[in-house]
């Protein structure tokens, strides 16, 4: 289960996609301590082939790293289940909310009974997969699914940051059950529609100052985001910079974009634990901007 946070963002982008020029390319880090480094890249966790190659400085890192490390493994087979128990849509959301979560639903041609008698949050996740469907990407074409492939296919060894079960029971947990993030979704569907592809070109040119602007605009609550951001950005970066398991070696750290950006983004986190942290990618302005 990917987080939303990472893919969508209440304002993302808005003019049409374009190629990155060849000095250009998603940001990558390198954060040194000791005996140790992270090489650092920021997924998209639904994709297309206009997203590749990735960046070479990446690649040139592949061969010799000592594993890749992942929010989770997706590929990995996973027992869990839904609480049955939990408030849903339809008990939660006003009249004027479900009109319009019935009006995106006929748009998405997503059954409307089955968004209603979801929690929110799943409702929000349901909605904004068939907005990235739509927008011609896939989650097989995701960057961390994509890596994740090619690791096991080489036997390189996979680390988690969370496993499954955390993720869902992280999203259970939420404060309001995903109401912030189900009423986003709904109010701001065509703004989010129309800025996707725009978001992408961010991305691709590695514009640290336009994610950064896009992060801070795409807030839902502060419980919500506290949760969904600022908290596993500390965990992992506590994870990162003092289990045994990472004490020693290079390895290629692939998380949500929107999870390295900004003072509280995992190399800026890393830099305060005392890691030399340096940008190893070629940036560039992608000339758009939020709604």
């Amino acid at each position: 289960m990917s987080m939303l946070k990472s893919l969508f963002t209440k304002a993302l982008l808005f003019l049409p996609f374009i190629a990155a020029p060849a000095l250009a390319e998603p940001q990558v880090w390198l954060a040194q301590k000791q005996q140790r480094q992270f090489i650092l890249l920021g997924s998209i966790h639904a994709g297309k082939s206009a997203l590749y190659p990735l960046p070479q400085v990446f690649w040139d890192h592949w061969p010799e790293a000592n594993g890749l490390i992942v929010e989770a493994d997706i590929l990995k087979p996973a027992d869990v289940s839904l609480n049955r128990d939990l408030p849903t849509s339809e008990t939660l959301l006003s009249k004027q909310e479900k009109r319009q979560l019935r009006d995106i639903a006929e748009q998405t041609q997503l059954p409307y009974l089955s968004l209603l008698h979801s929690p929110p949050w799943l409702a929000a996740i349901q909605l904004q997969n068939v907005m990235a469907t739509q927008a011609g990407l896939s989650a097989e074409q995701g960057i961390d699914i994509t890596l994740l492939h090619r690791a096991k296919a080489e036997n390189k060894p996979i680390f988690e940051l969370e496993s499954l079960r955390q993720q869902l029971a992280m999203m259970e947990n939420l404060p309001d059950h995903g109401q912030s993030l189900l009423r986003t979704t709904l109010y701001d569907w065509q703004d989010m529609q129309a800025q996707l592809q725009c978001m992408l070109s961010a991305w691709q040119h590695g514009d640290h100052h336009q994610m950064q602007q896009l992060l801070e605009d795409s807030r839902y609550s502060d419980p919500t985001d506290h949760l969904l951001i600022d908290q596993r950005n500390h965990d992992w970066t506590t994870q990162l910079s003092e289990s045994p398991a990472y004490h020693q070696g290079s390895f290629l750290v692939v998380v949500g974009a929107m999870h390295l950006i900004g003072p509280s983004g995992v190399p800026s986190l890393l830099q305060q634990k005392g890691f030399i942290v340096t940008q190893l990618s070629q940036s560039q302005s992608s000339s758009c901007a939020p709604n």
